[in-house]
């Protein structure tokens, strides 16, 4: 009987793994580049044209091949990268396979010239479609460089594949970047096909290369991560806050100088942004991960750019923390630019027949009135207004004076606890004021997170509680004047004017509150009257199941009955008036479209993030002065004051430098 399995040539066997390596031109310009670097190269040009299928040319000033090993570098599985499986725990090359050269001559006209350093000449070898090759002595520089012509000339299928000139070359201009990032050190040029793409110095300067890449603009925005774990070192940069892409394109990833990618490493990133940037916006980064070869396996696809990790909740933590924590040390403040100017001009174009505008001109401009004074012209003319906080206001000279250090004056604060009555009334109108000795904590879970003395005794001490943005400027040196649309408050310290998100900032502060409530105590549940019944889809259920003992953590109380029918008996304490389980279907539903198996932690954020929302006082909704002072006050008591838990700013800023330069006062 005729055998029916059969060992297959070697040719086929290089054209077969020819297409999980070689899967279009920018595969060939990876490994050549990496094979590059490997061999030690300080300088490394490259040249295309077209889309690559004519002629991609690599060349370095590495150490070169003799002639001996020219011939081995192109026979598959031949390496000087390893001897073993066991070199892989230790492995500092980015190749170690060997089917790099043997894939790619398999599909083309491979010439490869080469001369270490320590020999007169150089050596040609060339071959077409993996046969037979002829090697040749030439003159040439120390290094080596390899062309490939005619990719793909005989496999039609992969040709046919192919996408546009741009569309392919785009992404070897995306590819060289990305290693070039990877390797700041190493001067990089992209040549296509006589213009020079893309250029870098190797000078070492990562925010240099940045520039290069994404424009100098840009890079000067970027902010510096360095930090230090048990097991691993993170360094790179991030974008601020205020500046997002639709798209996860402009985000690279580097293990030891190698490009991988990685939704681990994506996904661990977004969450040191949460709350920091709005939902389906994702940061501009460039992260560079340094640990032992051992901690991680890039051995699980021949291109070599998925990774495994061995501890991921300790390398995720590890991210998470550092991002967020490196984004609160640069309090940034959005402040109007360019592509705003035409927004600021319908704003104060609709704002200045008013009367917050008037007073504020009124007062700003005037030499003799000092900030103090200013203030208590526009409570008086709130007085006018609403006669029921009279008391209030006049109360209020009896109140000792916050002196301002940095302005060098001072000015009283209203003082709302003196009338009972006045601040019974604001309860009942807004919910705005919450116990003030809660205690603010990072949205971010961490044990070991140190909330400075002065906040947990309540004091104002600005050393510490006061949220400065690069300017030095502090949430709790402003008043307001007015509001604006019924949505935005206007305050100002007498430099600059701040626009702030009445709703984003009850948000923050709602969110801060309630989860220090629930890390305070052990969470309780509240019982229902009248239990609720849960119809759940399967998918629901099986969410719910799956996560049935971090919901009881949490403070429900579930019960089942009948066919993917649940009764909810009790929800968690501070749930308050919120239709309990609206909120939990809609839990569910966001839950689900994460794909993934959130933590305790990340779960009962998502919930603190739909309470901290229905809790929080609307768009539209008017506000007294004195709720506006008392908004401003506990958002500057919070650790993250500029975004909401939602990531949307919370406060933009005007200088008057700005204001000046608009009128045209400044030349």
């Amino acid at each position: 009987m005729t055998s029916a399995i059969h060992i297959l040539d070697s040719h086929s066997a290089n054209q077969i793994a020819a297409g999980e390596v070689v899967e279009r031109p920018v595969s060939v310009v990876k490994e050549l580049v990496e094979n590059a670097l490997d061999a030690g190269a300080k300088h490394i040009d490259i040249s295309i044209e077209e889309n690559g299928v004519p002629m991609i040319r690599v060349r370095d000033d590495g150490k070169g091949m003799s002639e001996e090993d020219m011939p081995l570098a192109v026979l598959r599985h031949a390496t000087s990268k390893i001897t073993g499986i066991q070199d892989l725990d230790y492995l500092q090359t980015l190749g170690f396979r060997g089917e790099a050269l043997a894939s790619i001559a398999s599909v083309s006209t491979l010439e490869i010239i080469s001369r270490p350093g320590t020999e007169i000449s150089g050596i040609s070898y060339t071959l077409t479609g993996g046969g037979e090759g002829v090697l040749q002595e030439v003159g040439c520089p120390a290094g080596t460089s390899v062309t490939v012509r005619n990719l793909f000339f005989n496999t039609p299928a992969r040709l046919k594949f192919l996408k546009s000139k741009a569309t392919e070359f785009g992404l070897i201009s995306d590819t060289v970047g990305r290693i070039a990032l990877a390797h700041p050190t190493i001067a990089f040029s992209l040549a296509h096909p006589t213009q020079r793409v893309l250029q870098t110095s190797g000078r070492g300067d990562l925010k240099e290369t940045m520039g290069a890449i994404f424009g100098q603009s840009i890079a000067r925005q970027l902010i510096t991560v360095d930090a230090q774990s048990e097991d691993w070192r993170l360094e790179g940069l991030i974008s601020p806050p205020d500046l997002v892409r639709k798209t996860k394109q402009a985000q690279t990833f580097m293990i030891n100088g190698r490009v991988v990618r990685s939704s681990f490493l994506s996904n661990a990133l977004e969450e040191g942004y949460r709350t920091l940037i709005p939902v389906k916006l994702h940061p501009l980064v460039a992260l560079h991960l340094h640990g032992s070869p051992s901690d991680y396996d890039v051995n699980v696809h021949p291109t070599k750019m998925d990774v495994k990790f061995k501890n991921e909740q300790e390398l995720a933590s590890f991210i998470t923390k550092t991002i967020y924590q490196t984004l609160l040390k640069s309090q940034p403040l959005p402040s109007f630019g360019r592509p705003m100017e035409s927004v600021l001009r319908t704003q104060a174009n609709t704002v200045v027949q008013g009367k917050p505008i008037r007073i504020l001109t009124e007062t700003y401009n005037s030499p003799q009135n000092s900030a103090h004074q200013a203030r208590e012209e526009i409570r008086e003319n709130q007085v006018r207004r609403d006669p029921s906080i009279s008391k209030a206001l006049l109360s209020e000279k009896e109140a000792e004076p916050i002196v301002s250090e940095d302005q060098g004056s001072s000015h009283s604060p209203v003082n709302v606890e003196s009338t009972a009555e006045v601040k019974k009334t604001f309860l009942q109108q807004r919910n705005l004021f919450s116990d003030d000795n809660v205690t603010p904590i990072s949205p971010v879970f961490s044990e070991d997170r140190e909330i400075p003395k002065n906040r947990e005794e309540g004091t104002n001490d600005s050393a510490t509680m006061d949220k400065a943005d690069n300017d030095g400027h502090s949430l709790s040196r402003f008043w307001p004047i007015g509001q604006l649309f019924n949505t935005y408050i206007l305050a100002t310290d007498s430099e600059v004017l701040l626009l702030i998100d009445q709703h984003a900032a009850h948000e923050r502060i709602n969110y801060e509150r309630i989860l220090a409530e629930f890390k305070a105590r052990k969470q309780e549940s509240q019982m229902l009257l009248i239990p609720i019944p849960l119809e759940l889809t399967l998918q629901e259920e099986q969410m719910l199941i799956e996560h049935m003992w971090i919901l009881r953590e949490m403070g429900f109380v579930l019960e089942q009955f009948g066919n993917q029918t649940y009764l909810l008996r009790g929800v968690p304490v501070q749930t308050g008036s919120v239709p309990a389980d609206e909120l939990l279907r809609q839990f569910l539903e966001e839950v689900l479209q994460k794909n993934t198996s959130p933590s305790f932690d990340q779960l009962l954020k998502e919930w603190i993030y739909l309470l901290a929302c229905k809790e929080s006082i609307r768009a539209k909704d008017s506000l007294s002065l004195l709720e506006m002072e008392q908004l401003i006050s506990r958002l500057s008591q919070t650790e993250n004051p500029y975004t909401c838990p939602h990531g949307r700013p919370t406060t933009i800023k005007i200088t008057r430098a700005e204001l000046e330069k608009r009128f045209y006062r400044v030349l």
